[in-house]
């Protein structure tokens, strides 16, 4: 062989190099055209989830599920374009690659929404029949289509969440963003409804008929569940349908000398000998187990039927269903509707009207509420609208006689405020606000809560504070309000004047540090009341005041994050994560 030819001979390895780098110029060609394509797909899924969200909020069935075809294919196709195997091989590429896969997991997350989540909603809301109370608790029993359409976008909410957004490309990042936002949002939402959906064949007398005592809370006098109980509604649940047959409001109800059932001496401890002794105070107690053996027993005392369940709601979840059934008539010829049901049930009727005025006004207004819903002949998808964001918001409490029912509520949202703490997790406080005005002040207080925690003893341990900061915006002629709106002073609050417990309830395993209000050490009882290390503070505010109570407790370790829960109120205070003070 000459010199020349062994010159011109390529060696092998050179070869292989150059073939490798020829097939990973065309795996990047490859890629990339993809990606073009998979570009304008993802334009269009941005454009339609935001019309899908539009669309729910509008109750727009129709539109919705019209958007969500559209979408299905287009998530379809970018699906496929993002998982052949050069594009997850990719994936592994520095710089390029973390942005490849956040791009996959979005539109496999998109997917998911409208394949597994809305589209086999949409296919059993078409399939029930409208107001047929019975195929719906059929269609949403465990196991049903919103059980597993709860689970799926539980599922892409909890993937999509887990990307990490600091090192990726704008556009992208902002996508994964946005996208996260609609789907977490819909998570937060569906999995209560759905959790909650477990227990409706039950209340709902599908297998055999259910008396049900209805408490309706009044916020405008907070309670840790929400607020006094205004009235009581006892309704025939049978075969789907319901029936109301008897109504009292708290004036029926006389205060006794003694508690009407034991109440626990933890419970004492933080509260007095109130909770017991008048019917207002039956949901103070966190556990709702408690307050509905109080609420039965008071409600037998007058002649009710023993009920076998007890659901709590307030004013909020009327004014939700209302919005759905659109408003009603009341006896005096004015209209009460979704937009000015707060207004004149919470604050006009205690400035304008005597207590006896007050308790017709209260009787005719619920009585048309209920009234309505029923004749209304509201479709299941009706319901699952209206009731969604007050469920998650805890203005739905149920207990059940039954055994597996109850079992089911206390795994779930519907649980009251105890469990609502513990389905938050083991870094849960729960603050609970609880009036002793004696009136209807609390449509005057703005409330804000800040979590912080760190270290500032000497033995090293951990901290964590919960700060609730109670503003009055009482107007400053408050002393010329009514009786029924300030308490007249008969409780030991001044008139005008707004006095208010506040209680954090903290995980198990905590220990009491105290409670200062605006910095300084205060009176507290401290006590492990319900399953919760729980301190208890009071406030006086006067029109215009502000205070800030800490309340301190030492953990084991730091928490990861510190989750807050409180007691449903009429305006929600803003939850925000602080920095602990030493000192």
């Amino acid at each position: 062989m000459s010199d020349t030819a062994a010159r011109r001979r390529v060696p092998w390895h050179a070869l292989g190099l150059i073939l490798a780098v020829c097939v990973l110029a065309g795996a990047v060609v490859w890629v990339s055209v993809r990606a073009l394509m998979l570009k304008s797909e993802v334009d269009a899924i941005e454009a339609l989830t935001s019309q899908l969200s539009t669309a729910v909020a509008d109750r727009d069935l129709d539109g919705l599920a019209g958007v969500n075809n559209q979408l299905a294919e287009h998530t379809a196709h970018a699906v496929a374009l993002s998982s052949d195997p050069l594009w997850t091989t990719a994936e592994w590429m520095p710089l390029v690659g973390p942005n490849l896969a956040a791009v996959r997991v979005a539109v496999e997350a998109s997917d998911t929404l409208s394949t597994q989540v809305v589209a086999p909603i949409l296919r059993t809301a078409a399939a029930l029949p409208d107001a047929d109370g019975a195929a719906l608790a059929t269609a949403v029993a465990a196991g049903g289509p919103l059980d597993r359409a709860a689970a799926a976008l539980h599922g892409a909410a909890h993937r999509l969440t887990a990307i990490s957004t600091d090192d990726l490309l704008y556009p992208v990042a902002s996508g994964v963003t946005q996208l996260t936002d609609v789907v977490s949002a819909a998570d937060t939402i569906l999995g209560p409804l759905a959790s909650s959906a477990q227990v409706l064949p039950a209340l709902l007398g599908t297998d055999s008929a259910q008396t049900i005592l209805v408490m309706v809370q009044n916020p405008a006098e907070l309670r840790t569940g929400g607020g006094i109980t205004g009235t009581f509604v006892q309704l025939r649940a049978a075969d789907g349908k319901l029936t109301m047959q008897k109504m009292l409001d708290s004036t029926a109800f006389g205060y006794r000398r003694s508690p009407i059932l034991p109440v626990s001496k933890e419970l004492t401890t933080l509260y007095g000998d109130v909770v017991g002794r008048f019917v207002q105070d039956a949901s103070i107690p966190a556990d709702f187990s408690t307050t509905s053996a109080l609420a039965s027993a008071w409600w037998t005392g007058q002649g009710g039927a023993r009920p076998d369940a007890v659901v709590s709601i307030d004013p909020l979840v009327l004014q939700s269903l209302l919005r759905v059934t659109g408003s009603v008539n009341l006896a005096d010829g004015s209209e009460l509707s979704a937009d000015n049901l707060v207004q004149r049930v919470l604050v006009d009727s205690y400035m304008t009207m005597t207590p006896e005025q007050q308790s017709v006004f209260f009787a005719q207004a619920t009585a048309a509420v209920f009234t309505r819903l029923f004749d209304a002949g509201l479709s299941p998808v009706q319901w699952a609208q209206a009731l969604a964001q007050p469920i998650q918001d805890g203005r739905v409490s149920v207990w059940s006689a039954d055994p597996a029912t109850q079992k089911a509520v206390q795994t779930g949202p519907l649980g009251g405020p105890a469990v609502r703490q513990d389905l938050a997790g083991d870094n849960a406080y729960a603050v609970y606000f609880n009036d002793n005005t004696g009136g209807k002040m609390a449509t005057y207080m703005k409330t804000a809560i800040t979590t912080a925690q760190g270290s500032c003893r000497a033995d090293g341990k951990h901290t964590v504070e919960v700060a609730v900061s109670l503003t009055s915006t009482t107007p400053k002629d408050a002393s010329a309000f009514p009786t029924s709106m300030t308490g007249g002073g008969i409780w030991g609050v001044g008139i005008g004047d707004i006095g208010m417990n506040v209680t954090v309830a903290a995980p198990a395993g905590a220990f009491f540090e105290g409670v200062r209000i605006d910095g300084t050490l205060a009176s507290s009882a401290n006590v492990s009341a319900e399953g919760h290390p729980t301190s208890i503070a009071h406030v006086n505010l006067q029109p215009g005041e502000t205070n800030v109570l800490a309340f301190r407790f030492v953990v084991g370790d730091e928490h990861d994050d510190v989750h807050i829960v409180h007691t449903p109120m009429l305006t929600d205070p803003t939850v925000a994560t602080g920095t602990l003070r030493c000192g």
